[in-house]
């Protein structure tokens, strides 16, 4: 039987031993973990969330990796919920396509391309040939209703030795973080690539995860948090090379990653060397400015904490919008449960009628909002808050709304 948990003794892309635990956010569940009960939601088993920092790469990583099948293979968040991620994608189509030349011929596989939401925006515009392999066979059932062929597995050597078709793109948005073997990833990528392919990976970005204090992207299915520093070692170690490092304001601030093959006729932008050059020069090569960042949290999480229990002190309703899972480390790490947030408001098929994993707060849907008539809303995903904000006083909401990172505000 394969082990639900295994702890990190070597960093997953340079092999280094000299790994530094710089953040403990303590006994965690797993964060899409739901349950059917608030007793059996409070019971779900516990992992520490510890964050480590490789010493010689820059890579930081989860101090464990919870069994990939325990967490994927079932997934309720579902891409097209979210109208700011279509956007997204939709801009992402429009530079890519003519950048790259591509066409109604060209082969794109998206890996961990969840409901196809990523697929369709490019199909939009090109009625290309697209292959979505995501592990979850749920939402790989949603896209495959939605017209996009799609392959319930997890990417790796054994599918990519089944792709005979020449590949002009691999899209891969926010999954590399999700991955524990990284060098599988990319050797099967790299065997599929040909002299003109690229591979486009985006992540949460190092510095926008500093700055911002987003301390609650940490959950067991991101297991890496990713600069520029630690993925130009992981492109060197097998012969690709990072062609463009762009900004991206997704997700509270991401990276887009655009690599080919060393051999390719491509040429490195020169933003990539400002980039590597910036987080150099702000010591996010070494371990003293996270262990500072740390401190920081902490007393982030306590300040949350408390501004709520005030709050309910002065006999206000709070609720909350969107039982991500960002939101769970938040709340988990606060031990906030409904005694303070009373429920959570989310528009995902899968979670509604659930319990959030941890502290058993119910997982309602939207119409809900107008029967509680709260006087605050703490809006977890505040990546997407003014998405939230819009539709929500759309429905008639007076109330307020608190963001809860990158610091405390009510709005």
């Amino acid at each position: 039987m394969k082990e639900l948990l295994t702890r990190v003794t070597r960093c997953r892309v340079c092999g280094s031993e000299h790994l530094s635990k710089y953040l403990d956010l303590g006994l965690m569940p797993i964060a899409n973990n739901f349950g059917e009960t608030s007793q059996e939601a409070k019971s779900k088993m516990r992992f520490p969330l510890e964050v480590l920092f490789c010493n010689q790469c820059g890579l930081s990583q989860l101090s464990v990796v919870v069994a990939p099948e325990k967490m994927f293979c079932y997934y309720t968040y579902r891409s097209s919920i979210n109208k700011g991620y279509i956007k997204h994608c939709e801009n992402m189509a429009k530079n890519l396509i003519p950048r790259f030349n591509l066409n109604y011929n060209t082969f794109h596989i998206d890996i961990g391309g969840n409901d196809g939401t990523l697929l369709l925006e490019f199909h939009k515009l090109l009625s290309h040939r697209m292959l979505n392999i995501d592990p979850s066979n749920n939402l790989t059932k949603v896209a495959r209703q939605r017209g996009v062929t799609s392959m319930a597995l997890f990417w790796g050597t054994s599918i990519a030795a089944k792709i005979y078709a020449s590949v002009d793109i691999i899209t891969a948005t926010n999954v590399f973080a999700h991955l524990n073997n990284v060098s599988e990833f990319m050797t099967a990528c790299r065997s599929v690539m040909q002299s003109y392919s690229i591979l486009v990976i985006e992540n949460p970005y190092i510095i926008d995860f500093i700055d911002n204090m987003e301390f609650d992207t940490i959950y067991f299915e991101h297991m890496s948090y990713w600069g520029v520093l630690p993925m130009l070692a992981l492109c060197d170690k097998y012969n690709l090379k990072l062609i463009a490092a762009e900004h991206q304001e997704i997700h509270g601030g991401s990276m887009r990653y655009i690599i080919a093959k060393d051999d390719s006729h491509y040429t490195p932008s020169t933003e990539i060397e400002k980039v590597k050059q910036q987080e150099i020069d702000r010591s996010f090569d070494k371990l003293s400015g996270y262990v500072e960042w740390a401190n920081k949290v902490h007393k982030s999480i306590l300040a949350f904490k408390n501004n709520l229990i005030n709050l309910v002190s002065q006999n206000k309703t709070i609720i909350a919008f969107a039982a991500s899972a960002k939101g769970n480390t938040l709340l988990n790490s606060a031990g906030i449960d409904s005694t303070i947030i009373e429920c959570i408001i989310d528009e995902t098929p899968e979670k509604i009628g659930k319990f959030y994993p941890g502290n058993g707060i119910p997982i309602v849907s939207i119409d809900y909002i107008m029967k509680i008539v709260p006087d605050y809303i703490v809006i977890l995903s505040w990546n997407f808050k003014d998405e939230i904000i819009d539709k929500v006083k759309k429905l008639g909401y007076k109330g307020k709304f608190i963001i809860p990172i990158s610091e405390w505000q009510i709005v």
